[in-house]
């Protein structure tokens, strides 16, 4: 039997800045829709950061407290083993898992249908350098977030009418959370990702 993997760049505990409460975040490592002005250049390569095997992976997950959990990349549905790696999820008992993908919502109903029972809530749409956003959860305006599970759907419709705060997170060299526009040139101009 083949031996699972996600490609990641980051995992992290506690993200308190992409989706509802206290959350593990996972960058997954590899994207070919590479958006112009997009902050995560370094999950571009699909051969950068680390491959890690299920087995490993979800014992890291088991280790944090909590059930909440965001997938941001890099492309997640770009990840060979990402179907799987969501089944896991709600089989472990993960209630809220929150994706970002810079697909469009018609692409990713066509093609990734079976993750969809999966996910609670997406954000999809390319990052369009330009077209800033001042909501919370979403980079650029063109971006939607679609609530599919009804047992959060308050919830996600209170955290998408949320305005942008400035708050972000940094661990190590990376920031995490949504920056207006000019902010992440500014991040960008001054070395800091």
């Amino acid at each position: 039997m083949e031996t699972k993997w996600l490609q990641i760049s980051l995992i992290h505990y506690p993200v308190t800045v992409l989706g509802i409460g206290k959350r593990i975040g996972i960058w997954t490592q590899g994207c070919s829709l590479r958006c112009n002005g997009c902050m995560s250049e370094h999950t571009w390569d699909f051969n950068g950061g680390e491959r890690i095997y299920f087995d490993r992976l979800f014992e890291k997950l088991s280790k944090f407290n909590s059930k909440r959990i965001t997938v941001s990349g890099g492309e997640p549905f770009e990840q060979k083993y990402f179907l799987e790696f969501l089944r896991e999820l709600k089989k472990l008992g993960f209630e809220d898992v929150f994706v970002y993908s810079g697909f469009e919502w018609k692409y990713i109903k066509k093609n990734f249908s079976k993750h969809l029972g999966y996910i609670d809530a997406i954000v999809c749409g390319k990052f369009i350098k330009g077209k800033e956003s001042e909501f919370l959860y979403k980079g650029s305006d063109n971006q939607e977030m679609i609530i599919l599970n009804k047992n959060f759907y308050a919830e996600y419709l209170r955290y998408k009418s949320l305005k942008k705060d400035k708050k972000l997170q940094k661990v190590r060299n990376y920031i995490i959370g949504i920056p207006y526009q000019k902010d992440l040139e500014k991040l960008k101009d001054s070395n800091v990702i």
